[in-house]
């Protein structure tokens, strides 16, 4: 694969056309836009003052084009390190009988990264999706998963303090939810609801998910129920609008979590 910078070079050396048809900003992202996803850009792309000098034009022109291809999830901001395209988006099943890791299609490093990890009051919310009274104690889960080191998945859940007593012990040797569930006697549990929905990041989700605020993601709210009926989880999920692509897939059990 051709070197970035000699690409951007490339992308730069062209012609910009009439700017009373399209600005000089739309025109760059259009370009990048169009190498990112043709595969002539991939991962790390060379400095914002080098892209400036390569299309000739001012950083704040040069950012402003950046700025919406990272709204749009297109690019991804580490700060101190540089700009990434992100990769093709993953397929995920989100189904019963699917964890994250046995939901995500081809092959992957998965990881977890646990935000917060706190006890309160169930709100209004979560005491109707858990079928549980209001200001009961919950157990509330704050974490990222990644794939391939990117994160992909912000999720905010939920769980009933008292079925799952002992979920600080069992939830910390692995951060697996999986082990907490087993752990409290619960060896199979199903999806019994999920939502999904457009909107903009907000700004914990753009920090927990290393994007620019206000970049078009995709929520998810689901229920899971133990093999009882009884609900033991509620989950609020995000994801960056590019970086994923979500199946629905019927099934009747849930793996892993």
């Amino acid at each position: 694969m051709a070197d970035p910078s000699t690409i951007i070079l490339a992308l730069g050396g062209q012609p910009f056309d009439s700017r009373s048809d399209t600005s000089i900003w739309q025109q760059i992202a259009d370009r990048l836009e169009a190498a990112c996803l043709d595969g002539r850009l991939s991962e790390r792309l060379p400095g914002e003052n080098q892209m400036a000098e390569a299309f000739g034009v001012t950083r704040v022109t040069m950012r402003r084009a950046l700025t919406r291809l990272q709204q749009e999830g297109l690019l991804q901001a580490r700060k101190g390190v540089g700009i990434f395209v992100r990769p093709v988006p993953l397929k995920y099943r989100v189904d019963h009988g699917k964890g994250f890791a046995d939901g995500l299609e081809g092959n992957a490093n998965i990881g977890t990264l646990t935000l917060a990890h706190t006890r309160d009051g169930a709100s209004g919310e979560e005491a109707e999706a858990l079928q549980i009274k209001h200001g009961s104690p919950v157990i509330r889960l704050s974490r990222v998963r990644l794939v391939d080191a990117a994160p992909v998945y912000y999720s905010d859940k939920t769980f009933p303090a008292e079925l799952l007593a002992d979920f600080d012990r069992a939830y910390a040797a692995r951060q697996s939810v999986r082990d907490v569930y087993l752990a409290h006697g619960i060896e199979d549990y199903r999806r019994a609801e999920t939502r999904v929905s457009g909107g903009f990041a907000t700004p914990d989700e753009a920090a927990a998910l290393r994007l620019t605020p206000h970049t078009p993601v995709l929520r998810s709210i689901a229920i899971n129920d133990a093999p009882d009926g009884t609900p033991i989880e509620f989950n609020r999920g995000t994801w960056p609008l590019t970086a994923v692509e979500l199946v629905l897939k019927d099934s009747t059990k849930r793996n892993d979590a």
